[in-house]
């Protein structure tokens, strides 16, 4: 079954520098929580002694309006445990501005009337909907101060109604280098056996060996996430002459939102960088299935180097600016009550 909603088309690989027209986003899903909200999610991370905890708020006829999701440890609660963010989901994209409130300010109430007396919540990105400004609002004015702010890159799929408008917004030399590796023997697939998805890992946390980091995610937790989180966690990878040379790791966090975890390329005898046609082909994905936000994660140094806060990754950040991404800040927000 390909990766995403078991309905939708494939678009065939061999499709090269062309139209695909953008399909809308399918429908919400029933239930309201993202990927790093729901019950399956947290089950991958809690440890002992730790309880995921969940809020459902409704509106005065019953009708339930959004919540949010974490896991507490003691007297603290974490929204985004273990994951890049969590955050507040609704119902509705675009809800009003009195059922955000609503929703936030109730949900905060029930958790610290279960004992909990700090609340730290990693805050998505606004591309993850139009509630987002109205959350950060409501909680500043709640008494909840910003503890993280990292910076945080998107292409903004929706904008183009084909691959053509992506091509078209990039610069000339980035046009030549994506032209250029079309014309060489390399196919873009997702995999699906352990066998490849092992391969998958193994170019990834190599990759991550050569920039002096580790990867954090073992091989062992993505077999456990393929399985438990399924349909919503694809690997994909780019192959020259039967040699991955490129690969990345996507989560289908919400309708009509994808996440790159994580990417990178391979040793290779290339004379150009694939990632650009990687991420070409993702693009070309995400319009076949009708997403219309693919999240390339943050941009800066993963810790602070002096009180001066977080220090952009200056590289990664104008790599992403070729591709067309635009940035947002992604908040941490919290308030502790003794």
């Amino acid at each position: 079954m390909a990766f995403g909603a078991a309905d939708q088309t494939v678009v065939p690989l061999s499709v090269e520098l062309g139209t695909i027209p953008h399909r809308p986003p399918a429908a919400q899903n029933a239930g309201w929580r993202r990927l790093f909200n729901r019950a399956s999610f947290h089950a991958l991370n809690v440890r002992d002694g730790q309880q995921p905890f969940f809020t459902e708020i409704h509106d005065e006829a019953g009708h339930p309006l959004g919540g949010v999701s974490g896991v507490r440890d003691g007297d603290t609660f974490l929204s985004g445990y273990s994951a890049p963010f969590g955050g507040f989901d609704f119902l509705k994209d675009g809800e009003t501005s009195e059922n955000i409130s609503r929703v936030v300010l109730e949900s905060v109430r029930q958790i610290e009337a279960a004992g909990v007396h700090a609340i730290r919540l990693k805050l998505p990105p606004a591309c993850y909907s139009r509630n987002e400004g109205m959350v950060q609002f409501t909680l500043l004015n709640a008494g909840f101060s910003v503890e993280r702010c990292e910076l945080n890159q998107h292409l903004p799929v929706a904008d183009w109604q084909s691959t053509d408008d992506f091509v078209a917004g990039l610069r000339s030399p980035a046009q030549k280098t994506l032209r250029h590796l079309m014309t060489q023997d390399l196919q873009f697939q997702q995999v699906f056996d352990d066998e490849r998805c092992d391969r998958v890992h193994e170019l990834l946390a190599q990759n991550r060996i050569r920039k002096g980091r580790r990867f954090a995610l073992s091989r062992e937790y993505l077999a456990k996430a393929r399985e438990n989180l399924r349909p919503d966690v694809g690997m994909f990878e780019l192959v020259h002459r039967d040699t991955p040379v490129a690969a990345a790791l996507v989560y289908r966090v919400a309708p009509g939102r994808e996440l790159v975890v994580a990417w990178g390329d391979a040793e290779h005898q290339l004379k150009r960088s694939p990632m650009i046609l990687l991420a070409y082909r993702l693009v070309q994905r995400c319009l076949a299935e009708g997403v219309g936000v693919l999240d390339l994660g943050i941009s800066n140094e993963p810790e602070a180097r002096d009180a001066g806060g977080l220090e952009p990754n200056f590289g990664l950040v104008q790599f992403k600016r070729t591709l067309l991404a635009r940035i947002e800040p992604r908040f941490t927000m919290v308030r502790v009550n003794r």
